[in-house]
């Protein structure tokens, strides 16, 4: 992502200095305007956005735990985007999805520096998907280099906005893979002891790899807290056989409430038609 930079004007007058640094500050408000559009063109909410880094890679964090990079969000906007205006309305999907209608294995590494208490969360996460028999098949394997999906355990430093960030994904699936990498805060999940949210957010965290939306996209007032946000918003794709109006317990919802949150069955419709 381009960063903005303040210019220093030398060997000008004091009066050029202060025109160089207005300048450079209208330039930032310009190019923060036009990145708010992009984003929001994209169905994204921008309340709490802010810059990161994740991966090496600079970009934006939207909605919690979405990274998007520049490559992405140019990905996303090459991509047809239908016109939803249903607050609260129950699962969604972002354009591009893995291959569908045939049968494909994930190989999903998990870091090693997890304790075994996280590695049987991740166990528990990767059956809940295989006990679905969608055509996506997830499997644990030992080695990075060759995974479609890695979970790393790495800091995440708190946003802006404050609070504590569980986890983050690299974004949606590109070219028929799956986004990678995964990354759990080792705040949170570094230790002995796991939360009994744990396989929750790691299903979570999947399902944005493997193409899923927040399912209080519009709205993230229904899990996160806060004030409603009435604002509607275009961008994702309604997934068809599930029910109008936000549901409490889908494992796709944007903040968690500490405990555990096995699919609904209208979280299983949802798997279920998609892949």
């Amino acid at each position: 992502m381009k960063k903005s930079v303040f210019y220093t004007c030398l060997g000008v007058a004091m009066l050029g200095l202060v025109s160089c640094q207005t300048d450079s500050n209208e330039q930032q408000e310009t190019e923060q305007s036009l990145l708010t559009s992009k984003v929001e063109s994209l169905g994204f909410s921008t309340e709490g956005m802010y810059e990161a880094t994740m991966d090496g890679k600079e970009g934006i964090v939207v909605e919690g735990d979405i990274f998007l990079d520049d490559e992405m969000m140019h990905h996303l906007e090459n991509k047809t985007l239908h016109s939803v205006n249903e607050a609260n309305s129950k699962h969604y999907v972002t354009p591009d999805l893995l291959p569908r209608n045939q049968a494909i294995t994930l190989d999903i590494f998990l870091d090693p520096a997890f304790s075994n208490n996280a590695v049987a969360a991740f166990n528990e996460a990767l059956s809940r998907y295989n006990e679905l028999n969608i055509n996506l098949t997830f499997r644990r394997t030992f080695n990075q280099s060759s995974a479609d999906i890695a979970i790393l355990l790495q800091f995440i430093p708190p946003p802006p906005t404050g609070g504590t960030v569980l986890g983050r994904s690299a974004g949606f699936p590109r070219n028929g893979r799956p986004a990678t990498p995964i990354i759990l805060n080792s705040t949170v999940f570094g230790g002995t002891n796991v939360r009994a949210d744990t396989p929750a957010v790691i299903a979570h965290e999947i399902g944005h790899a493997i193409g899923f939306r927040h399912t209080d996209w519009q709205d993230r007032s229904f899990s996160c807290g806060g004030d409603f946000d009435a604002e509607g918003r275009f961008g994702a794709l309604f997934v068809p056989g599930t029910p109008r109006g936000a549901e409490s317990g889908s494992w796709m919802l944007a903040c968690s409430g500490g405990v555990d949150r096995p699919f609904t069955a209208s979280d299983r419709t949802a798997l279920r038609f998609v892949y």
